[in-house]
């Protein structure tokens, strides 16, 4: 990512042509920033005005392309940034500033505290490569970059709320934080409701992804459909919370869910790793030369999760990783997980249940061969 250095020269480091494309994302918001409500919000051309004299094209190589048929004037996207976030007439006014704006509001000039020392992000795909995978990749990146500008610390935040009514107030300075309301961002679902945000780290340490578990404005869960809602990759990409200070040479312990690896940092201070879900188990780059500690939650080793653990255990310990597994003491089949022990039973009981884990055994198999 570009320096943060206060020296650093307004849009320097930046690549336009990687901006401009980032700045899809935000059509929708630029256009009502700058215009209003559109007549038409389904249109593949919104407008607005007396018999429409403002459009713009919003699907395509061409959206973000604006015009003002009652002034004979328009422009891009960086226009608008221009208009409505530098108090310029155009971009062409103050380009560099512009720029520079625009790659905050993208998050390529991120400049939160929080989200220093992330990676270069990867460059875009080459220009051969087939379209629509490059869609699909642009969006991914496109997403991601756009929401690390919004992020702040979780601390003091409905996020903090929200964890704290599930018992943990550790809470790790990297690896998540507050993603205010995005309203512009139909991309994501529920784009209205804040969120505690969970990133999906890759090798490299670039976020990828992640999870957004919605909370209310008092840090409640909210009772949307769905209320935790991953973007971009997760699979193979997991969250990466670090240990605490003196607490290196520890097992790495990898769960399901945030919460529930969370709740493991804070009772025994390991680096704790959360895959979005029993079907990521079998992915995770699970290191070797690790004693690595899996907790999953408490499905029935019968069902259809269950048999899912039991094929990623098998083909991690394939791998040759060294494996051991932590049972919360939850009942079987009951779905609960080490953040539900530490609500009943506090850190204590979280500790425990990882230094009794137990290595992986014959009967751990017995449901891949079914």
């Amino acid at each position: 990512m570009p320096s943060t250095r206060k020296t650093r020269r307004p849009g320097e480091g930046l690549d336009a042509g990687q901006v401009k494309v980032a700045l899809r994302q935000h059509a929708e918001e630029l256009f009502r920033a700058a215009f209003g409500e559109p007549d038409n919000p389904r249109g593949h051309e919104w407008r607005f005005g007396k018999k429409g004299a403002i459009s713009m094209k919003m699907h395509g190589e061409k959206r973000g392309l604006w015009h003002d048929f009652s002034a004979d004037a328009g422009g891009d996207l960086f226009d608008l940034v221009a208009i409505t976030r530098c108090g310029l007439l155009s971009a062409q006014d103050d380009f560099p500033k512009v720029l520079e704006e625009a790659g905050r509001m993208t998050g390529q000039a991120s400049g939160r505290d929080a989200w220093r020392g992330f990676p270069k992000p990867p460059p875009p795909p080459a220009e051969n490569a087939e379209k629509a995978d490059r869609e699909r990749r642009t969006w991914h990146a496109v997403t991601v970059m756009a929401l690390i500008d919004r992020i702040a610390p979780a601390a003091g935040t409905p996020a903090a709320a929200y964890l704290a009514g599930r018992g943990v107030t550790d809470l790790p300075k990297t690896g998540m934080g507050w993603l205010p309301p995005v309203p512009g961002m139909r991309a994501l679902l529920n784009p209205r409701s804040g969120a505690l945000l969970v990133w999906a780290l890759n090798a490299a340490g670039w976020p990828t992804g992640g999870q957004r578990i919605l909370v209310t404005r008092n840090g409640r869960p909210s009772r949307a459909r769905s209320p935790k809602p991953s973007f971009g990759r997760v699979g193979g990409f997991p969250a990466r919370f670090p240990a605490r200070e003196g607490n290196g040479a520890a097992p790495l312990v990898v769960a399901e869910g945030p919460e529930s690896a969370l709740s493991v940092r804070q009772a025994t201070g390991h680096e704790a790793w959360a895959v979005f879900g029993v079907g990521n188990f079998k992915s995770a780059p699970l290191p070797k030369g690790r004693t690595v500690i899996l907790a999953p939650d408490r499905d029935a080793k019968d069902g259809k999760a269950g048999r899912a653990f039991a094929r990623a255990t098998f083909l991690q310990r394939e791998r040759g990783v060294d494996l051991l597994i932590a049972e919360a003491p939850e009942p079987d089949g009951s779905k609960r997980d080490l953040n539900d022990t530490l609500r009943r039973a506090g850190n204590d009981a979280v500790r425990a249940a990882i230094e009794a884990a137990r290595p992986v055994t014959d009967a751990d198999m017995e449901e891949v061969a079914k």
